[in-house]
């Protein structure tokens, strides 16, 4: 159902992000929702599913780099609390939250030059390419943000430098709309801060959004690959009818 699929999508970010050579030491942070006990357990029970490790900058400054240190969202945040105009002040926490961590890195790492830009990443764009979130990290080294719009009006990531303030470039986005993108450029923008755009992505929003995704995906894998398979089209209407209601059953449910 939804809940499978979002998981999917949020082990395929984990695993490739782990696995890409350029952020071998770059530190990795799971912002998770809701910020509870049972939240945390959840986010702890995918590492272990996918063979990561969660860590934390008590860790040795050899090994805090190897895993993911997991971070509650400010308190209040539920998943409708996620697509409401209280997401900016969320991220703003999320933000200050990353710099902390990040300058105690910096003082175990005193040797090492360090970047403190940072990407806010979601899990429902999974086909955003790594070379983008390196090179919003480069862009964001040098004071500039870089931000990948999405299909819909929103965006699939978006690097901060350390001069932008937090508490300013979150404010006055429309979240959950067409012009989610635009108004995070102004934000921006007003705050002084220099842009690099990125690639468009594809979210994954809704039902619709599931099958194209799998077109793409199948056309991806049929351009690879050779031999006897399941045909496309039984293959979309398979995911038509189970992945497609399940996430709308699921969105009933919550507007319940």
């Amino acid at each position: 159902g939804a809940a499978s699929l979002a998981t999917a999508m949020l082990s395929d970010i984990l695993v490739s992000l782990t696995a890409c050579a350029h952020l071998k030491e770059t530190l990795k942070v799971l912002v998770y929702a809701p910020g509870s006990s049972e939240g945390e357990a959840h986010m702890k029970s995918i590492l272990h599913s996918l063979h990561l490790s969660a860590t934390s900058c008590s860790e040795e400054s050899s090994r805090i780099f190897d895993g993911w240190v997991l971070l509650p969202m400010a308190s209040g945040a539920s998943k409708e609390d996620l697509t409401s105009t209280s997401l900016g002040s969320k991220l703003e926490d999320a933000l200050d939250k990353t710099r902390s961590l990040l300058e105690k890195v910096h003082k175990m790492n005193a040797t090492k030059q360090s970047n403190e830009a940072v990407v806010f990443l979601g899990m429902d764009a999974p086909e955003l390419p790594l070379e983008e979130i390196v090179s919003g990290l480069q862009a964001s080294s040098g004071n500039k943000a870089h931000l990948c719009p999405a299909d819909d009006g929103g965006y699939g990531m978006l690097s901060v430098p350390r001069n932008a303030p937090s508490s300013q470039i979150f404010h006055g986005i429309r979240w959950s709309n067409n012009l989610t993108a635009v108004s995070q450029l102004k934000s921006l923008s007003d705050c002084c801060i220099d842009i690099s755009i990125g690639k468009m992505l594809n979210d994954v929003d809704e039902p619709d959004d599931v099958i194209r995704l799998a077109k793409r995906l199948i056309c991806s894998r049929d351009s690879n690959q050779d031999g006897n398979r399941q045909s496309k089209d039984d293959v979309l209407e398979s995911l038509s009818s189970s992945i497609g209601s399940a996430i709308r059953d699921a969105k009933t449910a919550n507007a319940c």
